[in-house]
């Protein structure tokens, strides 16, 4: 098991769901929960159905947000 510093819900576990973050002691990943707001539940909800803290949920989106800062884009305009 691989802690995530400075994340108190989060995981990751090698093997389990191809080595992505999970929440602790679940099989719940952090694309999962992405998924569930993208389509429209609410941070409630997605705790609720997931039987996840509200926190984890919270965790999670930090978690996405980070990681997006991470990421670099190049762009490059289309040659016609």
């Amino acid at each position: 098991m691989v802690t995530l510093p400075g994340y108190r819900w989060l995981e990751i576990v090698p093997g389990r769901r191809g080595g992505r973050p999970t929440v602790k002691g679940t099989r719940i990943t952090v694309d999962d929960i992405l998924e569930a707001l993208a389509n429209g539940w609410s941070v409630e909800e997605v705790a609720e159905n997931y039987r996840i803290p509200v926190e984890a949920v919270y965790e999670a989106l930090r978690y996405a947000l980070e990681t997006l800062r991470k990421v670099e884009v190049v762009a490059a305009e289309a040659s016609s």
